[in-house]
């Protein structure tokens, strides 16, 4: 019966101590969510001035699409993927396969993202 007592005064302990500290995380968790969404709003001003320094060119040879959102240019340096967002899908349908195009794109992640698709 003592065992039993002792057992009992133990698990209470433990869940009261658990309730509590789920409460202070969550009022740090609201402060932190907070700060992050106003980081986010001035981050992504900087965001597009970043994109804009970072876009980049290539020209090759427009092989196709390579699934429902990569397309393959053949450039210098061999085949290259590019990423193409569903604004950017109607230019690269106007483009015929096998002509020259100059590419605009970002790096972002390893992943080259389109900007824009020109034929030369």
């Amino acid at each position: 019966m003592k065992k039993l007592a002792i057992l009992m005064f133990s698990l209470l302990m433990i869940l009261s101590a658990c309730g509590s500290s789920t409460d202070n995380n969550s009022s740090q968790n609201e402060s932190n969510e907070e700060a992050v969404d106003s980081n986010a709003s001035q981050g992504e001003s900087n965001e597009e001035q970043d994109d804009d320094a970072n876009v980049q060119q290539s020209v090759g040879v427009f092989k196709g699409w390579a699934d429902n959102h990569t397309i393959e240019v053949e450039t210098d340096n061999g085949y290259v993927t590019y990423y193409v967002s569903p604004e950017n899908q109607e230019a690269v349908n106007a483009v015929e396969e096998g002509s020259e195009v100059t590419i605009s794109f970002i790096e972002n992640e390893g992943r080259m993202e389109l900007q824009s698709v020109q034929a030369n």
